[in-house]
């Protein structure tokens, strides 16, 4: 998701209720978060809601980091650019990213997407994440048994955005209905393993909690999240030390954020938050800086 910081979503009462949980104003950006009902809350992080603002300060850019999760994305604005591309078509499947995407944002943005919890989509997509991986954008159109192109018709008519929210939630409610096959507890057990300890903690001591080897666990992953327990849990760190920086603000120090976020080296921390933001740490420091003061 954006560098906006994520909702706690735990009690919340769901879409049913037209529950806000998040709503920032950003660089012409107006971004909302709705909490899912309780019987997708296992899957789904949340929904969200993208506009421009007209009128408001110029076209910009908006992070969107990589959090190992996928997600589902309706375009009813101007055409869609991201990482410099226009893209193609009004709907998408995202798969999980490896890296920062960057998303132009102007007056006509205006988005809705499904942004689904690490390991838990495949119950909506039907495939292996390891064939979604990357990041990038897979037009409805190319996968049509999800009927993602007929999902985006009846939302354009659907103009109120509870009725809209119902709608969507509705559909997934109905794809988890057809999936059989419940959450596998080792694998929601290994993820949280992770998410607790902001990825720090070698995938060896993960593993020695499990009834089953590693080969098993790197299976299970490359097929539920689309990454390596090892990819994941470098994208957890470097998200804990973005979170660091933006508390520390001014005061923050990098060689304090790298120790606290199990790094031993300044040159490791440096190369992992680079490659997946495509930023330095100082570079992020500044960006920060700027964004929030």
């Amino acid at each position: 998701m954006s560098d906006v910081p994520q909702p706690d979503l735990a009690g919340n009462t769901g879409i049913g209720n037209f529950r806000l949980v998040s709503q920032a104003v950003t660089t012409g950006l107006t971004l909302k978060r709705f909490a899912p009902c309780p019987a997708l809350r296992q899957y789904v992080q949340c929904y969200w809601l993208a506009r421009g603002r007209v009128g408001g300060e110029p076209a910009g850019v908006e992070l969107l980091h990589p959090d190992g999760a996928a997600g589902l994305l309706f375009n009813f604005g101007g055409a869609l650019e991201r990482d410099g591309e226009r893209m193609r078509g009004n709907c998408w499947v995202e798969g999980p990213k490896r890296h920062t995407a960057r998303l132009a944002v102007g007056e006509t943005l205006d988005l809705l997407g499904v942004h689904f919890r690490p390991g838990m989509a495949y119950p909506f997509v039907g495939e292996a994440l390891s064939a979604l991986v990357g990041g990038e954008l897979t037009p409805g159109d190319a996968l049509r048994r999800l009927e993602l192109e007929a999902l985006h018709e009846q939302l354009h008519e659907t103009p109120d955005f509870p009725a809209r929210i119902a709608l969507l939630e509705g559909y997934l409610l109905e794809r988890l209905r057809r999936h059989e096959a419940p959450a596998v507890p080792a694998l929601v057990a290994s993820l949280d393993w992770l998410q607790r300890r902001h990825g720090q903690g070698s995938i060896a001591e993960l593993v020695e909690e499990l009834p089953f080897g590693q080969r098993r666990l790197e299976r299970l992953f490359q097929h539920h999240v689309g990454l390596s327990p090892k990819r994941y849990a470098r994208l957890l760190r470097v998200a804990y030390s973005r979170e660091l920086i933006k508390q520390g603000g001014v005061a923050a120090s990098l060689t304090d954020t790298a120790f606290a976020a199990g790094y031993f080296d300044q040159s490791h921390f440096i190369h992992d938050f680079k490659a997946v933001t495509g930023l330095t740490p100082g570079g992020y420091l500044d960006y920060a800086q700027r964004r929030y003061g």
